[in-house]
């Protein structure tokens, strides 16, 4: 599956700023490294990964925004706070960032479902030979 090349979007016709297109970059290129090196790399992955990059573009986006001027905005009118609309944008594309991770087996977890885990050489020990059963 390894052997799979996704072409790469075209970032600057899709985001209008030219730094969430370089973002947009970045996170694929992390992406496919990631996909490459689990061994998990293939063709039928290209919309998910699409999807997977833009909805962490988004969360970046939104991350900054809340850091900014934090969850809960400041009432100009009536005085009171009022969600701040990035905080729901933010956590809603972390659901999903985290729905596509699982899906490209990218997080821990389903990581060891999509690979197969390298066992090391078992080492023999003292303890072996003493609980090996007795010839006779």
């Amino acid at each position: 599956m390894s052997d799979a090349t996704l072409p790469e979007p075209d970032w600057p016709s899709i985001y209008p700023d030219p730094a969430d297109s370089v973002e947009a970059a970045s996170q694929w290129g992390a992406v496919m490294a990631d996909l490459s090196a689990a061994g998990t790399l293939a063709d039928a992955n290209g919309h998910t990964v699409r999807r997977l990059v833009e909805f962490r573009v988004q969360y970046g986006k939104a991350a900054k925004h809340v850091a900014e001027h934090g969850a809960i905005l400041s009432g100009k009118r009536a005085k009171v706070g009022q969600w701040n609309p990035y905080w729901s944008a933010m956590q809603h594309a972390d659901a999903r960032i985290v729905v596509l991770e699982a899906k490209l087996g990218l997080d821990p977890l389903s990581r060891g479902k999509a690979t197969k885990v390298a066992r090391g050489k078992k080492k023999s020990r003292a303890a072996d030979a003493y609980l090996k059963p007795a010839d006779g």
